[in-house]
């Protein structure tokens, strides 16, 4: 029997990509299913109507995905249970074979952002049209059969457009998906952990969390700040880290930091697949 697995859509996204990468490395028979949003994605998984929920995290050239940190900043029941990442190429497809007769470009806000450089210099005129994903921007252009869309070659495939300029992302281009879930999908051993923080609003408070882990040896790969939706300089922070609490350097870092933090929730233990 097959298990579900949500992802964000519709067909043809990069994230139904991840999904089916997650599966066949972790050698699971499933069912992928489309949902509008990340939130979606992970409310079905909350719901049990999902066992799995892809997500993207974090692209090499613009950052962090807001709506998944803020998945991860709200939920109770899911954790990280695993790591990918993927080379993303992006593509201008069109119903057409004509650029010149190009007035609008559609896709979704980062993409377009990642292939600032091919716009500017190959379709100034345009106007460019925020859509929810990358595939939904080219299955509202095969709909309309007008502009163009950025997305990949298998939504290019799945919605019958053409591709007119292959590559078109401004320099090497990669996406962390992580796998959110209740339980641990794989046996593969976990690698890595990430963490969300919080201080309070005082000198070296922020500086004591982090002083913690160099105390120990512990490397930290990423730590980034959101607003706590509480008041205007309240933040919190979202840090990885290589090992996991199961290292005992780890463990007592994150004895230690917890001392200091005024909450300190661990978001999952989990392996890298790709």
């Amino acid at each position: 029997m097959s298990i579900k697995i949500a992802y964000l859509g519709p067909a043809g996204t990069f994230s139904e990509e991840a999904a089916e990468c997650f599966a066949n490395k972790a050698s699971l028979e499933a069912a992928l299913e489309p949902c509008a949003t990340v939130a979606d994605c992970a409310g079905a998984a909350e719901d049990d109507a999902v066992k799995y929920a892809v997500v993207p995290l974090e692209n090499s050239l613009e950052g962090s995905v807001h709506a998944t940190l803020d998945v991860l900043m709200t939920s109770l029941e899911l954790s990280i249970q695993a790591e990918l990442v993927l080379d993303i190429e992006h593509n201008l497809l069109c119903p057409h074979k004509e650029m010149g007769q190009i007035s609008q470009v559609y896709s979704h806000p980062q993409a377009l952002a990642q292939c600032r450089d091919f716009l500017r210099q190959r379709l100034p005129q345009a106007r460019l049209v925020p859509a929810l994903s990358t595939a939904e921007a080219a299955a509202q252009v095969a709909r309309e059969q007008s502009g163009a869309a950025i997305a990949s070659k298998r939504a290019a495939k799945r919605y019958g457009l053409h591709i007119l300029a292959e590559n078109i992302q401004d320099s090497e281009n990669r996406t962390r998906f992580i796998v959110l879930g209740k339980e641990t999908p794989v046996p593969a051993l976990p690698q890595k952990a990430s963490l969300v923080f919080s201080v309070t609003n005082a000198a070296g408070s922020l500086f004591r969390v982090l002083q913690a882990f160099a105390d120990h040896g512990v490397n930290l790969t990423r730590i980034e700040s959101r607003p706590a939706r509480k008041q205007l300089g309240d933040y919190i922070f979202f840090v990885d880290l290589d090992g996991t609490p199961d290292d005992i350097n780890v463990k007592k870092a994150l004895r230690q930091a917890a001392k200091e933090a005024v909450v300190l929730k661990l978001l999952g233990s989990y392996p890298v697949l790709s």
